[in-house]
């Protein structure tokens, strides 16, 4: 342990960020674990999946209301207006207050057929209102908490807010009737993330002397709106498949994949962690034509994830355990599936990476474009063929065909040399298999058993090759 706690003090500023940030995130993720077994025991199965589908059109509108402007642009606002950071940080925070006032105006005029498409109570779309004012003031601070890797307020901010989530959550929960839990749930859970928006809303203005740059905001405007059509794509693909098993089954079966898409969003924790320090890192070497550097590390750093996503999808059967009861078991079909997706997100995000450094955007709305369209059209033949657990199978298809896309596009433009592409495609082809074996291990303990006995002795036998291998990464 103190040998760990030294390489960290000696470590770069950005291998600090990146472990810092890693046990915030894997705190914060435990919580979010812990709270799972919690809320499925005391909440009916229709009203988790209420929740579930709020998240997901959250998560799709964020997209449209704020134009996501915590992504894309913001990287290269920090890199472009190093001496006005703070000016730039204001003009994106007077973007999103104009279009939120927007979106409320057009929800008003609107009402009655919105709430009949998103299937969930007013409040909570005017809790979503909320989220969308002051919550990006917090992305942006955290963003450039990320820039400039100073991790030790973004680390403890991000525990905290966990933590008050939980206990806010649960006190609400047990106090609402039945019918109003969902309501309950996602007043605590959003109530904490708008508090402390609010706080970094009136931080960003302050800092900036409430001084509006309106060429900054063209800047900002002009680089993300047309990368909106991808932006959206993306969250399509990403929640689309909760949204159709809402509309094409139950919010049951919702609940039930929610579930197991906790269990695999674990990883994607991992990933965030790794990602948040590695996207600066890679503006900076690629930015003094250090490509050699982003090849070898990224290549890494992909097979280590993929021994990550493969190991836990292993364990899901105990997880899901631990995680809901009985009648959520069928939900562990989709975990290596959905784990599988995870892992292609990485793949697709590296690509996404150069094409951003180098602001060759235009492809990007067409990619995932292609990837949302056929993720919806192979949603609605197999879900309706083989259940919810079809989902997890069809949105690890799409992924696998966008991060495919975005190759094509970075090798087509000569600046695939940044990334090691024949060791990724070696590696997504195990994922993919590997995937479809675990799957049929569930049904078969002793198999499973006897297999993951087989890799921990593997891995012990050339314990001293790994640790080598890891300490050059």
């Amino acid at each position: 342990m103190i040998g760990v706690i030294r390489k960290f003090k000696t470590a770069s500023p950005a291998v600090k960020a990146s472990m810092a940030l890693l046990f915030a995130n894997l705190i914060l993720k435990g919580i979010s674990l812990i709270s799972g077994p919690i809320f499925t025991r005391i909440m009916p199965a229709d009203q988790y999946g209420i929740v579930s589908t709020f998240q997901s059109w959250q998560s799709l509108l964020t997209v449209i209301v704020t134009l996501n402007l915590s992504q894309g642009v913001f990287n290269n606002g920090m890199l472009e207006f190093k001496e006005n950071r703070d000016q730039f940080q204001f003009s994106l925070v007077v973007i999103t207050t104009v279009c939120t006032g927007l979106f409320l105006l057009i929800f008003e005029i609107f009402k009655t057929p919105l709430l009949n498409m998103f299937e969930i109570p007013s409040v909570m779309v005017y809790i979503m209102t909320l989220y969308f004012l002051f919550v990006p003031a917090y992305q942006f601070w955290s963003g450039r908490q990320r820039y400039e890797y100073k991790y030790k307020a973004l680390s403890v901010t991000t525990v905290c807010i966990g933590l008050f989530s939980l206990l806010l959550g649960v006190l609400f929960v047990l106090n609402a009737s039945s019918e109003k839990k969902a309501i309950a749930r996602v007043c605590a859970m959003e109530g904490v993330n708008i508090a402390v928006g609010i706080i970094f809303f009136v931080i960003i203005a302050v800092k900036a002397e409430f001084k509006l740059r309106i060429d900054y905001c063209i800047y900002a405007l002009k680089f993300n709106i047309p990368l909106i059509p991808h932006y959206m794509s993306m969250y399509i693909l990403a929640s689309s498949d909760r949204i159709m098993i809402t509309k094409m089954i139950d919010t049951t079966s919702t609940a039930i994949y929610s579930v197991a898409y906790t269990v695999a969003s674990v990883i994607q924790i991992l990933w965030t962690s790794i990602e948040s320090s590695l996207s600066p890192w890679i503006y900076e070497r690629l930015d003094v034509q250090d490509k050699e550097s982003v090849r070898k590390t990224s290549g890494q750093i992909v097979l280590v994830f993929a021994v990550f996503c493969l190991g836990c999808t292993l364990f899901a059967p105990e997880i899901m355990a631990i995680l809901a009861p009985d009648s959520y078991k069928a939900g562990i079909y989709a975990i290596p599936a959905i784990a599988g997706g995870v892992f292609f997100t990485a793949v697709y995000s590296l690509y996404m990476r150069i094409e951003l450094f180098y602001k060759k955007t235009t492809f990007a709305t067409v990619a995932s474009t292609i990837a949302a369209i056929s993720n919806i059209i192979l949603n609605y033949i197999f879900i309706k063929l083989f259940g919810f657990v079809a989902a997890g199978y069809t949105t690890m298809v799409c992924y696998a065909l966008l991060a495919l896309l975005h190759y094509m596009n970075v090798k087509k433009k000569k600046y695939d040399d940044a990334i090691d592409n024949k060791k990724i495609l070696a590696v997504s082809i195990v994922v993919i298999v590997v995937s479809i074996l675990i799957s049929i291990l569930y049904s078969h303990r002793l198999l499973r058993y006897s297999f993951i006995l087989l890799i921990f002795l593997e891995a012990f036998i050339n314990r001293r090759s790994i640790i080598v291998m890891l300490r050059k990464k």
